[in-house]
């Protein structure tokens, strides 16, 4: 049994990211541009991790990393098993996500939540995104929540909303875990609801004397 993965406060002062986090942003960018590679991961959404072969060698190398990479870069053994899954499926439902589209939709920041209010924000039905939110958000076990995240991205692939996959990724690896999943679930509804941020007014032709010039003019003598 794998041990419980450490939660590190969001934003806490000094946290450094795990090395496989840019491991996998590097092949999340290596599925976008190769399509044999996007066609495997989208085959690997239906079966378990490493039985799709050519998933195989991007998955080792999230947790592995190169000939080059130290141990303490290297994912643990008592880690090994829940980020292997959470890595694959991140893969697998990045790649769906990316299918014929141009716009990168990987982005950073963007939580389950976050994308959930912007896809909210543009479907005809309000309330069909806040219940598959409500219903991926209220879920007990990873297997139930991966049945409602491939509903809720494929609505994001038809409306073009973007998501943080490598966030994404940190969420399933910690899913079975009841501490961080409620911790995960509180975060995601905090960004849900959250307000978006205002625009910013365009700033209105100013009627005050240029300053500037008025600054370089010769003074006026007494």
């Amino acid at each position: 049994m794998s041990s419980i993965l450490p939660v590190p406060r969001s934003g806490a002062a000094g946290s450094t990211p795990p090395a496989w986090h840019a491991r996998l942003e590097q092949q999340l960018a290596a599925v976008r541009r190769d399509p044999g590679l996007a066609a495997a991961c989208r085959r690997g959404r239906n079966v378990e991790p490493l039985d799709e072969l050519k998933m195989t060698g991007p998955l080792v190398y999230i947790l592995e990393g190169g000939p080059e990479t130290l141990a303490q870069d290297q994912v643990g053994p008592g880690q090994w098993d829940a980020i292997l899954t959470a890595a694959h499926h991140a893969l697998a439902f990045y790649a769906c996500h990316q299918q014929s589209k141009t716009a990168f939709l990987h982005r950073r920041g963007v939580s389950v939540g976050a994308a959930a209010r912007q896809l909210q924000a543009v479907m005809p039905s309000k309330e069909g995104a806040a219940l598959r939110f409500r219903a991926a958000r209220g879920a007990d076990s990873l297997p139930e929540l991966l049945g409602h995240l491939r509903t809720l991205i494929s609505l994001m692939r038809t409306y073009d909303v973007a998501l943080d996959y490598v966030a994404l990724a940190e969420a399933l690896a910690r899913w079975e875990h009841p501490e961080a999943r409620n911790r995960i679930r509180r975060r995601w509804g905090l960004d849900f609801h959250r307000a978006p941020a205002p625009k910013t007014p365009a700033a209105a032709p100013s009627s005050a004397p240029d300053t500037a010039a008025a600054s370089s003019a010769p003074a006026e003598s007494a």
